[in-house]
């Protein structure tokens, strides 16, 4: 027990640390964390159970973080703190998972600073946070992982190992649909390391059937939906010279691999890099390009011996994972850096393996070089949660100037309190929005508001057809709730101005704008 006592101090500083920023700086929801809001509030009335998230027949997960937060819920009554608490604890069951995942590949020492690097992971940190259907996506990581190195590490084939190994594969593919590489990729190289034989082979995989047997049991039952988006809808064949062409391998790693070692990774990216992205991102390369001048060699080695025979031949292993983690981001149509975050894992794991080759060397000049690459990490992830800790607002997307295409925008909690009170104080029951803040203001508001975003031509269906989607009625009076620097805004003023006859109530705050009409009538407000 007390060898593992640094990795229980860092587990309780970032329990603490965690729940400090979800009370002071997470008070608000992105449009996807408000829709498992308002799914785990159905729960809670009856009203509705769902199988997947709302609108959509993929991502099981998003289901399983709205059960979850029927608990907070029963307790606290429905709130953006209860919403996020289950997977702030999740988030923490995760960090200890990823801690016995590593211990089982390298030493006590190499776990223990894998831990604290990842549990300050700048790219991970806003994911802890949100509701997002990632939260069982990062448990699975690393259980899947465990339970390979299990039939990996054994001499005798245990079919129970295996059982384990494909049931656990099973439901991981049913939770989160993304994990579908990170399982072959396991599968393929227990078949290369000759681990399965015709009787493991078939208990594995009779394991995943049973596993995912729940998701069988759905699309057989409502139409293959869930199998038809993912495997028609989804993705895209078109446009294969742009993705893997030279001009986008260079995007990839000039410009899109140091945003994604920053803390801004929740949605897509945005134009400016933060510091703590470049910084990181060479460091990790470092550790990357060590790893790899010396296990590369030993490819041969490593699958005759075995993945956790030498501490080279499990550098390997690391590095395979990290390169299976990229695959579904280089063949997305659109690269975001939520198909890349599996990375996050093996790359902490590196960091701390390289810290601590340098760390053993007896020159000291390299053991300063070791204390610098951790002394640059742990700074990186400390900018991080001050940044995320003083700032309390959500990251969104947003109409571009241009109407053609969407952009990042962040909008402080203020801001939305804001709007909140203005609605309130003047009594408004409705309003038209834009698509990201359509279920941000039903589910803060208890869905006592009504908002919809289908003036503007959008029709996306988000709740079941039992639970009907209330629009702002035509003898209601006409408002708005629109981005200050949204293009619809000059539109918006003018179209009220001339249906009332008189300029309408414009009032910002910040980052949004609430426009009411007026009519003519009407004294001045």
């Amino acid at each position: 027990m007390r060898r593992h006592l640094p990795f229980l101090l860092i587990l309780t500083g970032t329990a603490i640390l965690r729940f400090v920023i979800l009370f002071f700086s997470q008070t608000h929801v992105t449009s996807d964390e408000a829709i498992i809001g308002l799914m785990g509030k159905h729960i809670l009335e009856g009203r509705y159970f769902p199988f997947y998230f709302y609108g959509i027949s993929y991502n099981a997960s998003c289901a399983w973080e709205a059960y979850l937060a029927v608990v907070p819920f029963a307790i606290a009554g429905v709130g953006v703190i209860a919403l996020k608490i289950p997977t702030v604890l999740l988030s923490l069951v995760c960090l200890m998972l990823f801690y016995m995942m590593t211990t089982r590949l390298y030493s006590i020492r190499v776990a223990t600073l894998a831990s604290l690097i990842f549990a300050l992971w700048p790219g991970l940190l806003k994911w802890h946070f949100q509701p997002r259907g990632y939260a069982f996506y990062f448990l699975f990581i690393p259980a899947l992982i465990i339970l390979f190195l299990i039939i990996e590490n054994e001499k005798i084939r245990r079919p129970r190992d295996f059982f384990l190994f494909g049931l656990a594969c099973g439901i991981a593919f049913w939770s989160m649909e993304l994990l579908l590489i990170t399982i072959a990729g396991l599968w393929v190289l227990l078949c290369l390391r000759r681990k399965f034989s015709l009787k493991t082979f078939a208990v594995c995989a009779a394991g995943f059937v049973i596993g995912y047997a729940p998701a069988i049991w759905w699309n057989l039952t409502h139409s293959f939906r869930n199998w038809h988006f993912l495997f028609f809808e989804k993705p895209e064949a078109g446009g294969l010279a742009a993705r893997f062409g030279l001009h986008a391998w260079r995007e990839i790693f000039l410009s899109e691999m140091p945003k994604f070692f920053s803390a801004d990774t929740v949605l897509w990216y945005y134009p400016e890099t933060p510091w703590t992205g470049y910084v990181l991102y060479f460091v990790t390369a470092i550790a990357v390009v060590i790893a790899a001048w010396r296990a590369l060699p030993k490819i041969r080695d490593a699958f005759s011996s075995g993945f956790a025979a030498t501490d080279t031949n499990k550098d390997l292993l690391t590095l395979t994972l990290i390169g299976v983690s990229f695959v579904p981001y280089i063949i997305a149509p659109l690269r975001v850096p939520g198909y890349f975050l599996a990375a996050s894992f093996s790359m902490s794991m590196l960091i701390a393996r390289c810290v601590d080759r340098f760390f053993a060397q007896k020159k000291m000049s390299l053991r300063a070089l070791g204390a610098t690459i951790l002394l640059a990490t742990v700074l990186c992830g400390g900018a991080a949660v001050i940044e995320t800790a003083t700032h309390n607002q959500i990251e969104t997307l947003t109409l571009c100037p241009s109407r053609q295409d969407h952009c990042m925008i962040r909008v402080h909690g203020v801001d939305i309190d804001g709007v909140k009170q203005d609605l309130e104080h003047n009594r408004i029951k409705a309003v038209w929005t834009t698509i990201s803040f359509v279920y941000p203001l039903i589910f803060e508001s208890n869905e006592k508001l009504i908002a919809s975003e289908s003036i503007f031509g959008v029709d996306r269906p988000v709740y079941p057809p039992s639970i009907p989607k209330s629009e702002p009625g035509s003898q209601d009076r006409t408002v708005f709730v629109v981005e200050t620097n949204s293009p619809y805004r000059p539109e918006i003023e003018t179209t009220l101005a001339q249906k009332g006859g008189a300029p309408p109530r414009i009032t910002e705050h910040g980052t949004l704008t609430v426009i009411e009409q007026r009519f003519a009538s009407e004294s001045s407000r």
